[in-house]
This record gives structure tokens, C-alpha cells and sequence, in this order.
């Protein structure tokens, strides 16, 4: 615990040392993917916070248009709204599913492929894919109910 909190302040003094760097100010205005940084920092170190560490034990449910809507891939929670989820994942690309309600997930919560983020709240579901800005993939499904 010593050594985190030292390394944390020795970084904290660098970056204010050199904050009007490009380096420094490129740092602090590109998107910073928590995901990829998580995952890598938990396999040299462990958990990053206690409640990161923690995963939803949530049945899964086998697709149909009733379901739950469950997650593609390994991921983090970045953004959550009352109709929306965005999942960062491992890859860095973000996943936002747009027409669901979405479990009761905390941000930066992480999220095991396969585990359901929510159940469909109206007649489609929009499935968003970006990655550094860029749309990759965007498909709507029309629900059946």
C-alpha cells in the first residue's frame, strides 16, 4: 500500500514538474481508455480499487426478444443512463446500447462477457461501436413483444 501511495505522489509531481509539455498536454487531452489500463495494470498488480474487483453474479439468459441483452465482450462501464449503457472494452473500442433499461451498474464497474447489461425498454434496441471517435459498427434491432 506504501508503494502505491509513493508512486502515485512521485507521478502526481512529475506531471505538475512538467505540465506545459506537449507530452503532458497530449496526455490529458486524448481519450484515455480505462479498460485496456485496467485490465493490464490488474494482471501485473491486482485490483486497482476494491469495488473494480467486484463482479455481478446476475443469471444469464439465453438471447430471444425477451430476454436480457447481454454483453459482447470483456468491459469496463463508462457512461450509464436511464435508456443507455456505454461499456469501454478490453480492445478499447466503446459499446453503447441505446433503447434498454439497464441493471443497477456503477460506473466503472466491469462487466464479464455474456453477462446480461439490461432488458429491452421499447420497440428496438441501437447498438453503437467506436473506437478514438470513430463510428465502427451501428446496428438496431427491432424487439418483438
Amino acid at each position: 500500500m506504501i508503494k502505491k501511495v509513493l508512486v502515485s505522489v512521485c507521478l502526481f509531481a512529475a506531471v505538475y514538474v512538467n505540465q506545459h509539455t506537449s507530452f503532458v498536454q497530449t496526455i490529458f487531452t486524448r481519450d484515455f481508455s480505462f479498460a485496456v489500463f485496467s485490465t493490464a495494470y490488474e494482471e501485473q498488480f491486482g485490483p486497482l480499487l476494491p469495488a473494480m474487483h467486484q463482479t455481478n453474479n446476475r443469471q444469464t439468459f439465453v438471447a430471444s426478444t425477451n430476454s436480457l441483452l447481454a454483453a459482447e465482450q470483456n468491459g469496463v462501464v463508462v457512461r450509464v443512463g436511464a435508456e443507455y449503457i456505454v461499456i469501454q472494452q478490453e480492445d478499447g473500442s466503446e459499446m453503447e446500447v441505446k433503447g434498454l433499461r439497464p441493471h443497477s451498474y456503477r460506473l466503472f464497474e466491469r462487466i464479464k462477457q455474456g453477462e446480461p447489461v439490461g432488458a429491452a425498454s421499447g420497440k428496438s434496441v441501437e447498438f453503437i461501436e467506436r473506437k478514438n471517435g470513430q463510428i465502427l459498427s451501428s446496428r438496431k434491432v427491432n424487439v418483438n413483444e
